[in-house]
């Protein structure tokens, strides 16, 4: 099956955002793949918030942590094979294995990985107050709640990336949004 191409970047023209469904998606891994500026830029501007929010759960400077990702994923995208879901696991992988790292390193010269309240303002507080939130739950229910619902990966890549069972995964899910709802009612304290 032939994807159409819009006239305008067969005219030599770039277009830059990103389609919802799957075949712009794929054509734009495939030309981020080749070298192309502007689909790897498409890519980033897609997926650079939802990390940044995933990568909040490690790190109180998650838009430094996404950077270094975002250069990681420009290193290697050239050895990359896949197509746009094979691409959203891929990244958040390495977004994984960062935040990973991060902590590792954390941990070895004893900072701390708290959120303080006033590192937020204004019009994001609900969102933060959320993530504030699932940063409370276990770890794992934090992220496989953060890769489903923030990342947007379905229940096979999120097993993948997090090394467990897809029944594990929808398992961790269930009792990590139910445990987020109970704290959502009782005013953000865990029972």
């Amino acid at each position: 099956m032939a994807m159409h191409v819009p006239d305008h970047e067969a005219a030599g023209g770039t277009d830059t955002s990103v389609h919802v469904d799957a075949h712009p998606f794929d054509y734009l891994v495939q030309q981020a793949i080749t070298g192309d500026d502007a689909a790897f830029t498409s890519l980033w501007r897609h997926f650079n918030p939802r990390m940044v929010r995933y990568l909040r759960m490690f790190t109180n400077e998650p838009e430094d942590l996404c950077s270094e990702v975002w250069i990681k994923i420009a290193g290697s995208i050239k050895g990359f094979e896949g197509d746009a879901s094979a691409f959203k696991g891929w990244i958040y992988t390495i977004a994984r294995n960062a935040a990973t790292d991060l902590a590792r390193k954390k941990k070895r010269v004893g900072t701390t990985l708290e959120l303080n309240d006033t590192d937020w303002t204004g019009e994001n507080s609900t969102m933060v107050e959320v993530m504030d939130l699932i940063k409370r739950l276990p770890k794992d229910y934090a992220e496989v709640i953060l890769l489903r619902v923030v990342a947007d990966l379905d229940v096979n890549d999120v097993a993948s990336i997090v090394g467990k069972e897809p029944g594990n995964v929808r398992v961790l899910t269930h009792r990590g949004l139910k445990q987020l709802h109970e704290m959502l009612t009782n005013g953000g304290d865990q029972e």
